[in-house]
C-alpha cells in the first residue's frame, strides 16, 4: 500500500533528528503517494574528496533526480542524514478532480495529460527518485545526530514552458531563513560544507546568500573536490528587502513554499 505524504514526510524527517526541523514540507504534501522509480543504477561515490573532517557537511545542487539519489546513497554509505530543502510543490492537487486542477498550457486548448504537464518546473523525474528513495532512506539506522546533506533541485527556477494562466508556477528559491545558521552548524561540530554542484566555480546567486552568512559566521566551503571555495558577495547581501523582491513573481502555496496556479485573465464587466 502506497505511503501517504504525511508519512512520507516522517521518513525523512523523523523526530528526535538533529536537522529535521529544515526539511521542507511543501514537497510532501503535493506527493500523490505510490509514484517511485525503477531501475535507477546507485551513484558513484568514488569523486567524493578524501581529508575532509568527520562533521562535514553537504549541499547537493544539481538536478532534483540526481541530488535525490546521490544523497540516499551518501546516507546508505557513509552515513549522512539527507535532508530536502525544496520548498515548492511538484505539482496541483494531486487528489483533485480533472477540471480542478491546472489544466490549459499557455498558447493551446489542450487540457493538460497529467498534473505535471500544467507545471512550469518538471519536477516529476524528482518525485520519482523522491519515492524511491524514501524505502532507502526508512531502512537505514541513520544517527540522529549524523551531519546533513541538503538537497536543492538546480532546475528550481527553471521554466520548462513560460508561465502563463492556467499553468502550476511551481518555480522557487532557496533562502537564508531554509537552512540552519552557521553558529547551530558550529554548535553541532560542523565547520565545514562541501558544495556539489554540476558546474565549478561559484553558487547560485540564492544559495550563495546562503553560504555567505555561514562563511562570514566561520564555517568553511568548500568546492567539489574539496578545496577551499570563497563565496562572492551576490547582490542586495543583507538588504531588508531581499527575500520580497526576490520573489517578485513566484506563487506561494497555501501547503507553505512554491507553487500555485496562475489565474486565467478576467475581463472587467
Amino acid at each position: 500500500m502506497p505511503m501517504k505524504p504525511e508519512e512520507m514526510y516522517r521518513v525523512w524527517a523523523p523526530e528526535g533528528a538533529l536537522w529535521s526541523d529544515w526539511v521542507a514540507p511543501a514537497l510532501f504534501a503535493g506527493l500523490a503517494g505510490g509514484d517511485a522509480e525503477t531501475g535507477a543504477e546507485a551513484p558513484d561515490l568514488a569523486w567524493f574528496p578524501a581529508g575532509l573532517p568527520e562533521r562535514v557537511a553537504v549541499i547537493l545542487d544539481l538536478p532534483g533526480a540526481r541530488a535525490v539519489r546521490l544523497a540516499a546513497q551518501l546516507a546508505a554509505v557513509r552515513g549522512f542524514r539527507p535532508v530536502p530543502v525544496i520548498n515548492a510543490s511538484p505539482g496541483p492537487n494531486p487528489l483533485a478532480a480533472p477540471g480542478e486542477i491546472c489544466t490549459l498550457i499557455p498558447g493551446s486548448q489542450t487540457e493538460a495529460r497529467s498534473r505535471y504537464d500544467a507545471c512550469v518546473v518538471d519536477m516529476r523525474e524528482l518525485v520519482g527518485a523522491l519515492g524511491a528513495a524514501t524505502g532507502k532512506i526508512g531502512g537505514l539506522r541513520l544517527d540522529a545526530a549524523a551531519p546533513p546533506v541538503f538537497i536543492l533541485d538546480a532546475a528550481r527556477m527553471s521554466s520548462r514552458r513560460p508561465a502563463g494562466p492556467g499553468m502550476f508556477d511551481n518555480r522557487w528559491m532557496a533562502f537564508p531563513q531554509d537552512f540552519p545558521s552557521a553558529g547551530f552548524l558550529r554548535k553541532h561540530g560542523v565547520e565545514d560544507v562541501l558544495l556539489v554542484q554540476e558546474d565549478g566555480g561559484q553558487p547560485r546567486e540564492d544559495l550563495a546568500h546562503v553560504l555567505l552568512r555561514w562563511q562570514e559566521g566561520g564555517v568553511r566551503i568548500r568546492g567539489r573536490d574539496g578545496a577551499p571555495l570563497a563565496v562572492r558577495r551576490p547582490g542586495q547581501f543583507r538588504a531588508l528587502w531581499y527575500r520580497a523582491m526576490a520573489t517578485l513573481g513566484l506563487w506561494r502555496n497555501s501547503a507553505g513554499g512554491f507553487g500555485a496556479c496562475i489565474p486565467e485573465r478576467t475581463s472587467a464587466g
